[in-house]
């Protein structure tokens, strides 16, 4: 699987469903979900990771030894972008799915690609009762500013349209340990 790092998405054909991942078990329903309605409209899955170089995050009087390095960023989103890919493909082979690897912050990087996609597909995590948390701020930015329509998917098992319970432990095992 090639992995574009761009910041400028181009789609030919078909109108994709964009998923943001991140790594999170949120982030991992959705893209299970996407891949899931990509398949049934058949429609490419474009899975959008964006990064940014942490050594800002971190305080100037940290140890030097502690701060990454924009490539090790870089590095670490591609082993994470590759692992969803793989975990994807092997759940679900022959799945059309693009990844893109984009450096800046998660909100503008995602709302490029909401341009011509059909629909932008992002993780929701939820309270330990099961009931869903308050929407973060890059849902919140992406719902108020995309493009395309927002579907939220919760951090668990979603049923899919057929009754279906779709596997998410080849996605989940590919962010584990």
């Amino acid at each position: 699987m090639n992995i574009q790092e761009t910041n400028v998405p181009e789609f030919a054909g078909a109108r994709p469903i964009v998923v943001g991942v991140n790594g999170s078990r949120a982030s991992l329903a959705a893209l299970q979900w996407a891949v899931v309605e990509a398949a049934k409209l058949n429609v490419p899955l474009v899975m959008v990771h964006a990064w940014e170089p942490s050594g800002r995050l971190r305080a100037p009087y940290a140890s030097v030894t502690e701060r990454r390095t924009p490539a090790e960023d870089r590095a670490t989103g591609q082993r994470l972008v590759q692992a969803a890919v793989s975990a994807v493909l092997t759940a679900h082979p022959g799945a059309d799915v693009r990844a893109a690897l984009t450096e800046g912050p998660p909100v503008p990087v995602l709302l490029r690609y909401t341009d011509d996609a059909l629909l932008l597909a992002l993780g929701q995590s939820l309270y330990q009762d099961g009931s869903p948390t308050v929407l973060g701020p890059v849902t919140r930015a992406c719902v108020s500013e995309s493009r395309c329509p927002v579907v939220t998917v919760p951090d668990f098992p979603v049923t899919a349209h057929d009754g279906e319970l779709p596997a998410a432990a080849p996605l989940e095992a590919a962010f584990v340990g």
